[in-house]
């Protein structure tokens, strides 16, 4: 009795451990995945960002002036650029507070907008300063009642302007931590009537020639002092340089400690081969010379020696198909010893430092979206870990159990169908980005399947409840 309800606290714990074990390496892939949406060829691109929120009027600041000498620098590329301001939208009698960004018609391309109804404004608009706006399908439903917005008018900074086009904002999780809390509405940066006074607080720099630079921040800083006769530190310029990497990297090292787990056990598995095979030719040795014994026992010996060589393989294949990506910037590696731990300290302290001194610091949506990625990423990880050790117990007491195979391959089952539908809910919801990790969900297979093979050897447990039966 006692046995039933362990063995059925066990196959729970097992099922539960899995699916959640596969969901989060799903989640994580997700997270991975929406960042390099918005980021494709990201080593391509330099960001340019105001460091302080409250510096719209400073001198020696980037304006629109600037623009064009940025572009004529990066004739090849693409440079783009926004503002920020709060202000009230009216409309009949509703007034609505929102963010308003002036920026130019590339936004889309850096922002990953989606527009549903309408369209974006062209480069004509931004050249004559149109009063033309894009909101959001929340902000139409609020002020029309309807998503027919399209060609109706509002009043934005005291002056009438009209809707062109309809954005879906994105719902995911990402998204949500990077709110305003706030509408956001886009208008042409020239369309606001100060805007030759007005600072531009990020410009996004895509081009070729930033790819094959090294030292993409010094560039862009001297161009900013020497060209553009602008205070530079007042900016934080953002080189995403192996910024995919980074964000993937956690599921990546977390996946390659599972592989290294099976590794070991292939290469456990293949000793256990080995010693067959030793004792094998030990006893046949001695009844026969070398070469009649491996004439008489060709077969086997061959099937022992395919096994062994297909252990040792799989094991090698499998820790090049698992090696992580790592990627470490290279300001945060000491220039002579890797164990400088007074290196690591300063550089603790300065991280502090910057994070105290970027009180009011708003980051770009790209920027926002690479830290958040990192961050969830990295709890995530934290997460894995206990679920895999869970995961482990449960099947490590399934085997003091001795739980047949047959009825684990069920509770494996059981946890992959357990595990989509909590991941299509999760897509059907929007909260995260439809991805889904192969390698993982392979690694995490194969784990499983290891673990239990060389728990059961062949001809040992076929899917009774007993140990073994009487032939």
């Amino acid at each position: 009795m006692e046995k039933g309800i362990f063995k059925g606290y066990a196959a729970k714990k097992l099922i539960f451990s899995l699916a959640l074990l596969l969901v989060l390496v799903a989640v994580s892939e997700s997270i991975a995945a929406e960042f390099r949406s918005f980021s494709e060829n990201s080593h391509e691109m330099v960001e340019i960002n105001t460091n302080r929120a409250d510096s719209g009027y400073a001198p020696k600041l980037i304006r629109y002036g600037h623009i064009s000498t940025l572009k004529g620098r990066f004739p090849e590329g693409s440079v783009s650029f926004s503002s920020r301001l709060d202000s009230i939208m009216k409309q009949g009698g509703f007034s609505v507070p929102v963010r308003v960004i002036l920026t130019d018609e590339s936004y889309p391309t850096v922002s990953g907008m989606k527009i549903i109804r309408g369209s974006y404004f062209n480069s004509s608009a931004l050249t004559y300063g149109r009063n033309v706006a894009v909101i959001s399908r929340e902000l139409a439903e609020r002020l029309f009642m309807s998503i027919d917005a399209i060609g109706n008018e509002v009043t934005l900074f005291d002056e009438s302007y009209v809707i062109v086009g309809l954005y879906e904002p994105s719902k995911t999780l990402l998204s949500l931590l990077g709110s305003y809390g706030a509408e956001v509405v886009y208008v042409p940066f020239t369309s606001y009537l100060e805007s030759g006074n007005l600072t531009v607080d990020t410009v996004s720099i895509h081009d070729r020639k930033l790819g094959e630079a090294v030292f993409k921040q010094y560039q862009v800083g001297d161009i900013l002092r020497k060209e553009l006769r602008v205070q530079a530190e007042a900016y934080r310029i953002i080189d995403y340089y192996g910024s995919d990497t980074i964000v993937s990297q956690w599921l990546g090292l977390f996946l390659f400690l599972v592989a290294l787990a099976v590794f070991f056990m292939l290469l456990g598995i293949a000793g256990r081969v080995l010693g067959q095979m030793r004792d094998f030719f030990c006893a046949g040795l001695k009844r026969d010379y070398l070469p009649g014994f491996i004439r008489k026992q060709s077969v086997p010996v061959f099937i022992f020696t395919g096994k062994l060589l297909g252990l040792v393989g799989l094991s090698v294949l499998l820790i090049i198909y698992a090696r992580p990506r790592i990627f470490i910037p290279t300001q945060y590696l000491p220039p002579d010893n890797i164990f400088d731990f007074g290196f690591y300290w300063e550089k603790i302290k300065e991280a502090i430092q910057m994070s105290n001194a970027m009180a009011g610091y708003i980051p770009t949506p790209l920027e926002h979206c690479f830290h958040a990625s990192s961050s969830v990423g990295f709890i995530l990880l934290l997460l894995m870990i206990p679920a895999f050790i869970s995961l482990i117990s449960a099947m490590k007491l399934l085997k003091s159990l001795v739980y047949p195979i047959k009825r684990f391959i069920l509770l494996f089952l059981l946890s992959i169908i357990l595990a989509l539908a909590v991941l299509i809910l999760l897509w059907a919801s929007g909260l995260i980005y439809p991805a889904i990790s192969v390698k993982g969900m392979a690694i995490l297979e194969l784990f499983c399947i290891v673990y239990f093979l060389r728990k059961y050897p062949a001809g040992g447990q076929s899917g009774s409840d007993s140990p073994s039966g009487n032939g």
